[in-house]
């Protein structure tokens, strides 16, 4: 039997440290976010007035999508496309903005390790409004920052290369790789663990810096001793008996992970061979059907979003209408396709600030006067005046506070192990990358649904 995690209160870190239905939503018009300026009035968001940008004609903007279809992580990162796709069937159900219809001009795949070509391809042949990104390497970053006219840029951000240029926008801002935070510390002081492993790859810093982060976190607030660590196992690696084995004899009971999903079941089924009974802290794993179809590996496991899972109740209105449009589609909601849903409401919020004789840059202006984009509450509030810009040492740059969500896996189903009723955020005291004292013990619970 695995460990079994404290479901209510328990917190995860994040990469920076590393539902119901309903068929009377409402459209959402993108989130104005609290920031500096105001989206335009309604009225004028169905003026057509002629404009000169590429992707854009008399009756239609088009963007373009990136990712990693195949990939040798068995990530899904293509499913990106389809919450895009959900949003956007969503905003032309009522006529689209500025009388034109939202669509996807082409879904292009990288294959993990081709970015910087596909990115060179699009920009030159494909004439798209914005660019939609989810790589594990983002290697065409340069291209896009310094890309004539300068490209609107949404990723989903799990990569170093994100940080500086201000026409990338994400569901968190500027990651703190290899910072200190409260998360997993605060775990494992719930649920008495006293052994820590960690594992992450060695062949990207973004892991390696994230391995790390977890380890320095424990030094920090020493809930429990790092016993195991290794930072240095490759993609796809298909063996992990002899981490495993090592963990054993130290008697690991939790293990922080800077892994994906594919290699995290090989560690998972590992652990169960060998009999070791301790829990794993999940990335990139939202994923209900692969919960289900792993449930005798994966019971008691914390999976770590960016978003408010659809487990958490009640919905908001966004949440509802997310969950009915990807329905429309026979899609599930999976983390690939909440982070397409959102960062075209993002992607729509920009179009707003912009104004009916909108352009490339235009869009990228009005998100960067937002301080506070939530997507209508479904992320953490991110402040785009400063957030594009490395926080790591600068924490002025940062979240204003460390605060976490996701979901544990029990018997086979995702259940909230964050936040308390109606507050889905768990939040630390003491703002992010370790400047509390000491490891908060009553954190705060939080909604960002305006």
């Amino acid at each position: 039997m695995r460990a079994r995690l404290v479901p209510l209160g328990v917190t995860l870190l994040v990469l920076a440290t590393a539902c119901g239905n309903s068929s009377s939503s409402k459209p959402a018009q993108g989130d104005s976010g609290g920031g500096s300026a105001t989206t335009v009035a309604a009225a004028d968001l169905t003026k057509n007035v002629p404009v000169n940008a590429p992707g854009v004609t008399s009756n239609s903007i088009g963007v373009v999508t990136i990712t990693s279809t195949t990939n040798i992580l068995g990530g899904l990162e293509g499913q990106l496309g389809d919450g895009i796709q959900a949003y956007f069937d969503y905003m032309n159900s009522t006529g689209g903005i500025y009388g034109r219809q939202l669509k996807i001009l082409k879904r292009r795949d990288d294959g993990m390790f081709k970015n910087q070509q596909t990115v060179k391809a699009s920009l030159s042949q494909d004439k798209a409004f914005a660019t939609f990104i989810a790589t594990p390497l983002f290697t065409g970053y340069t291209d896009l920052a310094n890309s004539t006219p300068t490209m609107p840029t949404f990723v989903w951000n799990i990569n170093p290369e994100f940080a500086g240029p201000t026409n990338f926008f994400g569901s968190v801002g500027a990651l703190c790789l290899g910072c200190v935070g409260q998360g997993l510390p605060y775990t494992a002081q719930q649920n008495g663990f006293k052994n820590v492993g960690v594992i992450a790859y060695g062949s990207t810093q973004s892991s390696k810096d994230c391995g790390t982060g977890i380890k320095k976190s424990f030094e920090k607030y020493p809930s429990a001793k790092v016993v195991f660590f290794d930072n240095n196992v490759g993609f796809a690696q298909p063996d992990l008996s002899s981490q495993v084995a090592q963990m054993k004899k130290a008697n690991v009971q939790y293990i922080g992970t800077c892994i994906d999903t594919k290699e995290a079941l090989i560690l998972a089924k590992e652990l169960k061979r060998q009999g070791l009974n301790a829990a794993i802290q999940l990335p990139n794993a939202y994923d209900a059907g692969f919960a289900r179809d792993n449930a005798q590996y994966l019971e008691g496991d914390l999976v770590q979003v960016q978003f408010v899972p659809v487990e958490s109740q009640p919905q908001s209105d966004e949440m509802k209408a997310m969950v009915e449009w990807l329905q429309k589609k026979n899609w599930s909601p999976t983390e690939m396709r909440v982070e397409g849903w959102i960062l075209a409401n993002q992607f729509v919020t920009g179009l707003k600030l912009a104004g009916p004789e909108f352009s490339q840059q235009k869009v990228i202006d009005g998100l960067n006067t937002q301080t506070a984009f939530t997507a209508n509450g479904l992320i953490r509030p991110i402040d785009w005046t400063r957030q594009h810009n490395d926080p790591k040492g600068h924490p002025e740059n940062d979240y204003k506070q460390d605060c976490v969500t996701g979901v544990k896996i029990q018997n086979g189903k995702f259940v909230m192990a964050t936040g308390q009723g109606d507050k889905p955020w768990t939040c630390f005291v003491g703002g992010p990358q370790g400047q509390a004292a000491t490891l908060t013990t009553t954190p705060e619970y939080k909604t960002f649904v305006p």
